[in-house]
């Protein structure tokens, strides 16, 4: 699944990079992004389309923020019990039948556990049909009040995920393409994660690192956590 990256969004990451912030194994980021070749039950080889969006197949930076973003919410799926044999072809009849591209980064995918969703915006003709949600797999209608979980760290803007809040922090930790290049950055500071336990594992003290860069102690204990 290959794309170009929205404009003026700088971040580009690598496979590691990418499964390190969503907080994945890299042998499962790498077939999200890939694909994998398996054998049947017919005994033949089959091969999986790609899940995530990406720019190319090299080895350094190959996956744009949208890429991270759809990766992001895969591995919440999988949190919430959503089996990948459903999530495949619930995506691809999201492209192939209803035209939508990069649909897991869409504000408009839900997920009650179960199927994944696609809710019908205002713009559709049936008034039964607005603000209602539709089972991809067989058309099922699904009423908001039965979704109780949500993917809460996620900020959208225009439709598409703008920010995500990393829940495997204890801190205020979140990914923004427009801030360090998309890096984990702790919120209150604008300052990188990377930076901070960099200097920590060089041996410096929590309370220095934390004096230095303005931080709350509880946050930088946290980081070195």
């Amino acid at each position: 699944m290959e794309a170009p990256e929205r404009e003026g969004t700088p971040a580009l990451y690598t496979l590691g990079e990418a499964a390190r912030i969503v907080d994945v194994p890299p042998t499962t980021l790498r077939n999200w992004a890939r694909g994998y070749v398996f054998k049947g039950t017919d005994g033949r080889q089959h091969s999986s389309a790609a899940l995530i969006t990406t720019t190319g197949i090299g080895r350094g930076p190959v996956v744009p923020f949208v890429g991270l973003s759809e990766a992001y919410v895969l591995s919440a799926f999988r949190g919430a019990g959503v089996p990948m044999q459903r999530i495949r072809p619930a995506i691809e009849v999201l492209e192939r039948e209803w035209g939508v591209r990069a649909a897991l980064a869409s504000e408009q995918l839900r997920t009650d556990g179960a199927e994944i969703l696609w809710e019908y915006g205002n713009e559709t003709a049936d008034p039964e049909l607005r603000n209602s949600l539709a089972v991809v797999r067989n058309g099922q209608l699904v009423f908001r009040d039965v979704i109780e979980h949500y993917l809460k760290a996620i900020t959208y803007r225009d439709g598409v995920i703008r920010l995500i809040r990393l829940p495997q922090f204890d801190t205020d930790v979140v990914v923004d393409p427009h801030r360090n290049f998309g890096q984990p950055t702790i919120a209150s500071r604008g300052i990188r994660v990377d930076d901070v336990r960099s200097r920590l594992s060089a041996g410096e003290s929590a309370e220095l690192v934390a004096e230095d860069f303005r931080l709350d102690l509880a946050d930088v204990l946290a980081l070195a956590a």
